[in-house]
């Protein structure tokens, strides 16, 4: 009876991701920001797309792949064409590519989800960091979310900025059954 409901569960988690939209994220080029920051920031994307449930992402490794079978490297795949050929190869309906640069003291990422079968822009999205670099995990979970067409979540949009989700808890005098009211005072006073 158990191994009867994975089996429905399986198909019908299966069932539910078929109707979702197949998605692959090259690598952002870097301008004046180091390889392994890039690196970083791209796999954020990658993570808090994943976190989305909105689309089925393909694995990283599956386009380093493809792309080492057709002799290109991510970080040489800037154009639209090269996403979208590696796009078709891939089996995917959209491709998601950007930058992340330098300016000053400011950090911009630009991010574009495009049509692998028509070429197309389908969103794009673009933001402002002024400060420290780390600063740009958040936007990329941000824009991860925003690139797909979905409101980010509000502690997000808190941490963006600088505040912190705090939880408001109330208590209740405990009423006293079973025990006198002096003791139902001290339990409530204690919290």
């Amino acid at each position: 009876m158990r191994i009867f409901a994975t089996m429905i569960f399986s198909f019908q988690l299966l069932l539910a991701q078929a109707g979702k939209p197949t998605v692959a994220i090259l690598d952002f080029e870097g301008q004046d920001v180091s390889e392994s920051e890039v690196k970083t920031l791209s796999e954020r994307m990658r993570t808090e797309i994943g976190n989305t449930n909105a689309v089925r992402l393909i694995e990283r490794k599956a386009v380093e792949k493809i792309m080492q079978e057709q002799g290109l490297q991510q970080s040489g795949c800037t154009t639209d064409e090269c996403a979208a050929e590696v796009g078709q190869l891939l089996g995917v309906q959209f491709m998601i590519s950007g930058s992340i640069g330098k300016m000053g003291k400011s950090y911009t990422i630009d991010c574009k989800m495009f049509s692998v079968e028509t070429g197309e822009t389908v969103r794009s999205k673009n933001a402002t960091h002024d400060g420290d670099i780390s600063g740009l995990l958040t936007e990329m979970q941000i824009m991860a979310w925003e690139i797909v067409g979905l409101d980010a979540p509000g502690n997000l949009k808190l941490k963006r900025a600088g505040k912190e989700a705090s939880t408001t808890v109330a208590v209740l005098d405990f009423e006293g059954r079973g025990i006198t009211m002096q003791e139902a005072q001290t339990l409530t006073d204690r919290f």
